[in-house]
């Protein structure tokens, strides 16, 4: 799957894991565990209002399932900031067991009450269209009897959230998300300081880019990517300067970067 621009953030996604069930477990069935993960945007916090998630097994699965399944959500609260979703913090946003097939889509399924903080103001954050009230990304994930699967969703703040082009402090929220499978992927960490920075990284291969911020540690994570040499771009908000290195990646192993120090103008 690919996912283009450097100049739109990263979000947010899915991964697959897989381990046995218990021996007791139903050998026409797998479990089903879905997780919510951020990329960031141009604000301080993205709270978005998520009902339930939703998945489309293919016909011709064990139960003969066609229609949209809902996974069991039971969150503390339907509001969500998705935007401290970072550095490998993840909500779990359903949890099912579910016939073997092969689930062909994904879908979340959102409500109204969504809203930006950005510079300590709350901004109303309005649903595009009605398309937008339930986004849906294409997979390709074939259930085997009595495993589990954890799936990570991956929503892109950046490119989801468009601000008006004629009013102010106006934004639309039209959701943008991708997946990817945990077991053939590599990862990359690191660390930046000052903390104050609060940079944006992008972690840039060929035309392809993703992209996160740290948490309040300064700490980072990028995981879901392809082997190979990875510009890592840090553009930190002022009076910091930008920083680019090169981190090469390996199928199933994490890149762990040294921490990077962000120079101002005065010290470079």
């Amino acid at each position: 799957m690919s996912f283009k621009s450097v100049s739109l953030l990263f979000i947010s996604m899915l991964f697959l894991t897989f381990s046995c069930l218990d021996a007791s477990s139903n050998e026409n069935s797998a479990l089903i565990n879905i997780y919510l993960i951020d990329a960031p945007g141009d604000f301080d916090q993205a709270w978005i209002d998520i009902e339930r998630v939703e998945v489309f097994i293919q016909g011709g699965n064990s139960a003969g399932t066609k229609d949209w399944i809902p996974l069991d959500y039971v969150p503390t609260s339907n509001v969500i900031n998705v935007t401290s979703l970072v550095n490998g913090n993840q909500l779990i946003l359903g949890r099912s067991e579910l016939p073997l097939g092969k689930i062909s889509q994904i879908k979340l399924v959102l409500g109204e009450d969504h809203y930006l903080v950005k510079d300590d103001e709350q901004l109303p954050l309005t649903l595009l269209n009605s398309e937008s009230q339930e986004p849906t990304i294409d997979v390709d994930y074939s259930l085997s009897g009595a495993m589990s699967y954890d799936i990570l969703l991956d929503m892109d703040l950046s490119k989801s959230i468009i601000a008006d082009p004629v009013q102010e402090n106006v934004f639309w929220l039209d959701p943008v998300m991708r997946s990817f499978e945990t077991g053939a992927v590599a990862s990359i960490s690191g660390k930046v300081t000052p903390i104050e920075a609060k940079p944006i990284i992008y972690a840039i291969i060929g035309e392809d880019s993703i992209s996160t911020h740290t948490d309040d540690s300064g700490a980072f994570l990028f995981n879901g990517l392809q082997a190979g040499d990875y510009s890592i771009y840090i553009s930190p908000r002022a009076p910091y300067l930008d920083s680019l290195t090169t981190v090469t990646t390996k199928i199933d192993s994490l890149s762990a970067m040294e921490t990077i120090l962000l120079p101002t103008p005065d010290e470079d």
